[in-house]
């Protein structure tokens, strides 16, 4: 595939989980530890996707998407929330700027499948 994801997660496991299961798609990770360290990221480097959190310090993973479809180049850049809190939690407003809702606990192949899905052609 040749993509790069961003993945932001202050859970050090959940980051090495994510970062083993997307290996053998020929993805590129890079991981921080929360959403101001994504934001940082994504004004230096370049992103296919981004894959977030939603309760994170600091910035928490609907902030970081705000943030994100606030940038024109990330403008439509698909946008996953990996929570354990379902959306129906959420208010319907705050979940506007994302892509896709995650729910954990979640299959590697769960996982692969909404990536390759999400990923622009």
């Amino acid at each position: 595939m040749g993509k790069t994801i961003l993945h932001a997660d202050d859970s050090p496991s959940v980051r090495r989980w994510v970062a083993e299961q997307l290996a053998d798609d020929e993805l590129k990770v890079v991981s921080v530890a929360d959403g101001d360290l994504a934001l940082q990221a994504m004004q230096q480097n370049s992103f296919d996707l981004l894959l977030t959190d939603l309760e994170m310090p600091n910035l928490d993973g609907l902030a970081l998407a705000d943030a994100v479809r606030r940038m024109p180049e990330y403008r439509f850049l698909p946008i996953l929330i990996l929570s354990s809190r379902k959306p129906n939690e959420i208010a319907a407003e705050r979940r506007q700027p994302v892509t896709g809702w995650i729910v954990k606990p979640i299959e590697p192949d769960q996982l692969r499948r909404w990536i390759r899905r999400s990923l622009p052609s």
